[in-house]
């Protein structure tokens, strides 16, 4: 069955920059939502899962830009599961303009762990019958493979994670951390350049009251286009999570 669940949504203003383009973490946040949504009508809904100390965790996430979305048009989100694997399941997300046309595409791969014991969980063969869709990924023979690279270094800010900064898993919710990577790209790119690619890696999560060291680094990858990265470090000088940008000129 080549099943893909959909979600007709409107840009509103508070999901927009001064530019008026929807911003990364709000198309993050839509995303998240018709995951939510397809979930609960395969039959496993946020609380049905809790009631199992069950839960979803995103682990990698790359999403590409052909445009950003303005204040004020009217979406079609699309998402499915292609692939499950053991306790992992690969997601994939469109959202398309009123013509079809594919604005944003995303992959990303999740794992089910038990909440209480924060172990992976092996996903059963009713649940991979639900969620699977036969479609093919909406990024063909994704890797997730992040920068080696950081060549230049550009800033540093600390942070400590605040209660309205978590969700329901108990730990930072994944559109957060592109917020607070988004902020950490320098104004004059962020300004004067197109975003057309994100990378994100989660390694371990973080909880109300950690401490967290931003350290972002700016690659040239030519003559046109610049990679920001930035690194999540906590108090055990681990980095948590990295984040990627790629910006055209």
């Amino acid at each position: 069955m080549d099943y893909k669940f959909k979600w007709n949504n409107t840009v509103s203003y508070y999901a927009v920059d001064s530019k008026m383009n929807a911003t990364l973490s709000a198309v993050m946040a839509y995303f998240q939502e018709i995951a939510i949504m397809h979930s609960d009508d395969a039959g496993y809904s946020i609380e049905k899962l809790a009631q199992q100390n069950l839960g979803w965790v995103i682990t990698n996430y790359h999403i590409v830009i052909n445009k950003m979305p303005k204040c004020g048009q009217k979406l079609t989100l699309k998402t499915w599961s292609s692939v499950i694997k053991h306790f992992q399941a690969e997601r994939s997300y469109t959202a398309e303009d009123e013509k079809g046309n594919i604005l944003i595409k995303a992959s990303s791969r999740w794992v089910l762990i038990d909440l209480e014991k924060r172990s992976f969980v092996p996903v059963n063969s009713d649940m991979e019958k639900a969620y699977k869709t036969g479609a093919p990924p909406a990024i063909e023979n994704e890797k997730y493979r992040m920068p080696k690279e950081r060549q230049k270094f550009v800033s540093q800010f600390d942070i400590e994670v605040t209660r309205s900064q978590t969700d329901t898993n108990g730990h930072v919710n994944n559109t957060q951390y592109a917020s607070w990577a988004s902020d950490m790209v320098p104004d004059d790119i962020y300004n004067n350049c197109n975003c057309v690619d994100f990378k994100i890696v989660f390694r371990k999560e973080s909880v109300k009251g950690e401490k967290l060291t931003l350290k972002t680094y700016i690659n040239t990858v030519s003559e046109n286009e610049t990679e920001i990265v930035t690194d999540f470090v906590n108090a055990d000088d681990s980095v948590i999570c990295t984040a990627s940008f790629v910006y055209c000129r």
